[in-house]
């Protein structure tokens, strides 16, 4: 559904809704990690002791972060799974650790989990709105 821009000139318009707000809380922290991996990968390039499987993983998971970031932001209607999938493997990864990084990373499957199944978020993939 479109809605109506508000006062003159172009209001007369249609413009797609906006992006609700856990879904935008939900992409930044995609980019966020999208940047901290590619800024990870940078780094063991440079490092005279890197391995090249850490500049692979880092890369691959700075690749798959950015696409999920790109898909959820693109509303595509499949875009929740692979943040699903990616949060779970983070989560899942980040268990051996025992510490912060082991809250980070089920604090982050739990937020994608809740905002993406609002309902307002689920409307929004769907390409419905609500009429109020």
């Amino acid at each position: 559904m479109v809605v109506r821009a508000p006062g003159g000139g172009y209001g007369d318009m249609l413009r797609p809704p906006t992006t609700p707000t856990p879904v935008r809380v939900t992409v930044l922290a995609f980019a966020l990690l999208a940047l901290l991996f590619a800024l990870a990968t940078v780094h063991r390039l440079l490092g005279t002791s890197g391995s090249l499987g850490a500049v692979a993983f880092f890369a691959v998971m700075a690749t798959a972060c950015a696409l999920v970031a790109v898909s959820l932001a693109t509303r595509r209607r499949w875009a929740p799974y692979p943040a699903y999938a990616l949060a779970g493997l983070l989560a899942a990864a980040s268990l051996g650790l025992f510490g912060a990084i082991t809250l980070v990373g089920l604090g982050l499957l739990a937020w994608v989990v809740v905002a993406l199944n609002t309902h307002v978020a689920r409307d929004w993939f769907r390409g419905r709105a609500r009429l109020r």
